[in-house]
């Protein structure tokens, strides 16, 4: 009877950074900061006496937790098989842009599973050889 291999590491490839954000809302921060009125006193729900809180600044995408990392490699390129010149005289190796934005996500524990498991019913992929793999 073999055991079964429980997923850590997951292949993500979205069509932009931009579809790439939306996809990972779940793992942004978005910074808040309690609410002051125009005397500079801090604001409460006259209901609950909780603090009426509003964001601080832009959300921002948080790479490294506890229960995750995410490694951000963005557009791929891979070379064409031709060789050109620069102005120099030095040969090097073209490269062309793979489609997407690639992004590589490791989790620890289950904490974020349903999360990474979502994310990758709809982006994910199983390149036969990775560009990046966790050390």
């Amino acid at each position: 009877m073999s055991e079964e291999v429980i997923k850590t590491d997951f292949n993500f490839k979205f069509t932009n950074e931009a579809a790439m954000n939306t996809a990972l809302a779940p793992f942004f921060y978005q910074p808040q900061v309690q609410s002051v009125d125009g005397d500079g006193m801090l604001q409460f729900d006259s209901e609950t006496g909780d603090p009426i809180m509003e964001n601080d600044g832009d959300a921002y995408l948080v790479m490294h937790s506890e229960s995750y990392s995410f490694d951000i490699i963005g557009t791929i390129y891979k070379p064409t098989g031709a060789t050109l010149t620069d102005s120099e005289g030095n040969e090097y190796p073209e490269t062309a842009a793979e489609s997407g934005w690639h992004v590589n996500l490791r989790i620890v524990g289950d904490a974020r599973r349903v999360d990474a498991e979502a994310l990758d019913t709809t982006y994910g992929v199983n390149p036969a050889t990775p560009y990046r793999v966790w050390a």
